[in-house]
């Protein structure tokens, strides 16, 4: 996990892995995103979670992309990019964790991706 991110105006957490790629010859960045580590970002979720010893606080896992095109670069964001109900925490979104790791995050022209094309990095 890169990132913990709270949402603005409420008790959500946001558990962001970032995949950068140089290219997307073998695949988008998210596929990179397996089942292993889907778990290992939920289980350090759990933790994060239990040590705030906040009930109402809610769970989200996202995944950024950063592909880079020939001098430019493409930053997609998924959001819900997979679910996780094992977190245990009684503030986490109702879902299905079996499920949703047997199966790709969302890939491109999802409904939940925003994308945000950027020239230089540095921007």
């Amino acid at each position: 996990m890169d990132l913990v991110c709270r949402v603005r105006r409420k008790l959500e957490l946001v558990f962001v892995e970032v995949k950068t790629r140089s290219s997307e010859k073998f695949g988008a960045p998210h596929e990179a995103v397996d089942y292993q580590k889907q778990r290992g970002i939920v289980q350090a979720a759990q933790e994060w979670l239990e040590m705030l010893d906040r009930n109402d606080v809610i769970a989200r896992f996202d995944i950024i992309e950063i592909v880079h095109h020939e001098g430019d670069y493409e930053i997609r964001h998924l959001k819900n990019a997979f679910l996780a109900e094992e977190t245990l925490h009684p503030g986490s979104l109702p879902t299905n964790l079996g499920a949703s790791l047997k199966h790709a995050p969302p890939t491109s022209g999802c409904a939940n991706e925003e994308r945000f094309p950027r020239r230089d990095p540095r921007c």
